[in-house]
């Protein structure tokens, strides 16, 4: 018996891993490496103004969260439903109104500066370096909302080497500049700011490649007040990932009090170089998490439950196998990776020691706290990623690090894990008490499905293993009782579009998935390969005359369409389920092929 291996989305998943890590890198890799140039060049209480700015990063990245995130994850469910139109004004709500909503909220906070600074140094010692600072960071906010965001949607018109490219290329030139802005011109902390802007500045000329091609599927196009439905779905959708930088940035002020009041400046200075260690574990936790989203969004609007439960588990397993790898590195060498950011004294390094071994315990919870916030968006269940997200960011945190800063500052550390433990805790219980009162098998909330009414099968692209899939398709429908002439219907479709397949999409050895779905009124037929793009509903042989078992296909079938989505082609064939009274006569298939 056919059985779905799962190796098709397991490559998808590990393809868009790779460009999402280098998105991921571009979000967090500008502050690391202006921390590390900073505190190497300019000192540690330069490099505690730059954490004091945080907050500020954290509203960034809120309009980036809502619009580009949202977005993209709205444009992959329209296209996993074939619906290119409404995608495309998704993807248009995305960047255009990303980027002026990121230009007036730059606008806004250069005007307040100085009160801004203020508020984040208490009024002490740190004040200028605060002001200098935020200058530049608010300058950076539509050129990386636009830049980042037009790379997600490169990512997933499966562009992926130039997806990867322009965030290096930004960063590589952020890091030449860093050296050049400060220790060359001596502009102080502000000039690491300032070559961050320029560094994205330039690495937004490498978009002209992909708004120039022809094949990209994500396009600007005209928007009436009717179609503000879909801003809402992208807001909506964009919310639980915005409600965390949300969170981060209650979290940060309170934190940053907290410490400033009870540590002094040392203290600022251990939680920063703990904080930012903890952003070159965000990289990769980011990375898996925000790959899982499009994929799953996409698997989701197709209905494809198998689908949307193995991306969940590839997901979990590569966060964990990460994040317990990062933080062995962090138990082992925590003075050395301290030592990567700012020089520190022997007291220093002693408290540093303890404080970022405590501290690392928070990486493997964080990671399966993404993964499953980011689950929640993509399968449209904004209101349990967004109390996760609340949990996380503020209800837990802020008090227990309160707690331990005035009664044990060493185990203030541990809050930080103690939170992230107990937010995934709470949601899995609540999310458990929901799906038994709507009958949902777990907390997850997906459709039940069953052997019983779903066929789900992966095949080699070899014409052998092709011919068996009307086998397996005859013998599931004599199983469920359904008439003979739809079950002929339903084998012949899926041997001539699983050999043609194999002969036409593919240029060496891979996977085709098949999945046929009985519902009360229809039976669903699905194909997804990954070949080259091959629409079988219109496909025409090197001679110019049409093939002739597609042609065939199409005058049997009432329902056939084709959809390219995430560099998959997606051939759905859709049949009227008019068994009635089930019937007891074998069903049988017979096609030009076998």
């Amino acid at each position: 018996m056919l059985k779905r291996n799962g190796i098709l989305i397991r490559h998808k998943y590990r393809e868009y891993l790779f460009s999402t890590l280098a998105m991921s890198a571009s979000l967090y890799l500008a502050a690391i490496v202006d921390n590390m140039m900073v505190g190497n060049i300019l000192g540690g209480d330069a490099l505690a103004a730059l954490n004091l700015t945080t907050p500020v990063v954290c509203v960034k990245n809120i309009v980036l969260s809502i619009f580009v995130f949202g977005g993209n994850t709205i444009a992959a469910m329209y296209k996993g439903k074939r619906d290119h139109q409404n995608a495309d004004k998704a993807f248009t709500f995305s960047i255009g109104f990303g980027a002026v909503a990121s230009a007036l909220m730059m606008l806004i906070g250069m005007l307040l500066t100085h009160p801004t600074a203020m508020l984040f140094s208490q009024g002490g010692s740190l004040y200028q370096m605060t002001f200098d600072y935020l200058l530049p960071l608010w300058a950076s906010a539509p050129i990386m909302t636009f830049s980042m965001g037009t790379s997600t949607y490169i990512r997933t018109d499966g562009m992926q080497k130039l997806a990867g490219a322009l965030p290096v290329v930004s960063n590589v030139i952020n890091l030449g500049l860093d050296y050049v802005f400060m220790a060359v011109f001596g502009w102080g902390v502000a000039g690491a700011g300032w070559a961050t802007v320029t560094g994205y500045a330039l690495g937004t000329l490498l978009l002209i490649p992909y708004f120039r091609s022809k094949a990209r599927t994500a396009h600007f196009t005209k928007v009436k007040p009717s179609d503000l439905r879909v801003l809402a779905e992208v807001i909506k959708t964009g919310l639980p990932t915005a409600l965390t930088h949300a969170c981060q940035f209650v979290r940060t002020l309170a934190i940053n009090a907290v410490i400033l009041a009870t540590a002094g400046t040392l203290g600022m200075q251990i939680v920063t170089i703990c904080l930012s260690a903890l952003n070159i574990a965000l990289i990769f936790i980011n990375s898996t998490s925000m790959t899982l989203m499009p994929i799953c969004g996409a698997l989701f609007g197709e209905r494809d439950t198998g689908g949307v439960r193995y991306v969940l588990r590839i997901s979990i397993v590569i966060t964990l196998v990460i994040s317990m790898v990062i933080l062995a590195v962090f138990m082992l060498i925590p003075a050395a990776v301290g030592s990567l950011f700012v020089p520190l004294s022997a007291e220093a390094s002693a408290q540093l020691t303890v404080a970022l071994r405590i501290f690392s315990l928070c990486i493997p919870a964080t990671g399966v706290a993404y993964v499953i916030r980011s689950f929640y968006q993509s399968t449209k269940q904004n209101g349990a990623a967004s109390l996760l997200t609340v949990l996380e960011g503020v209800v837990f945190i802020v008090p227990l690090i309160y707690i331990f800063a005035y009664t044990n500052q060493s185990l203030m550390w541990l809050s930080f894990a103690l939170a992230e433990i107990a937010s995934v805790v709470v949601i899995v219980v609540i999310m458990q008490l929901v799906a038994g009162r709507k009958q949902k098998k777990n907390f997850l909330m997906l459709d039940n499905t069953s052997e019983r009414d779903t066929l789900d099968m992966s095949i080699h692209n070899e014409i052998e293993k092709a011919v068996e899939v009307s086998k397996e398709i005859v013998a599931f429908c004599d199983k469920n009782r359904i008439a003979p002439e739809l079950a002929n219907i339903l084998a012949v479709s899926a041997e001539e579009l699983a050999v043609n397949i194999v002969k036409y999409a593919y240029k060496g050895k891979n996977e085709i998935d098949i999945c046929l779905r009985l519902t009360e009124n229809q039976l669903v037929l699905r194909f997804r390969d990954n070949g080259v793009i091959f629409n079988p509903t219109e496909y025409i042989d090197e001679s110019g005359r049409e093939i002739t078992g597609l042609s065939v296909v199409r005058s049997i079938t009432p329902d056939i369409t084709y959809n390219r989505v995430l560099g998959f082609n997606v051939t759905i064939v859709t049949v009227a389920n008019t068994t009635g009274v089930p019937s007891k006569q074998p069903a049988y298939a017979k096609s030009s092929v076998s």
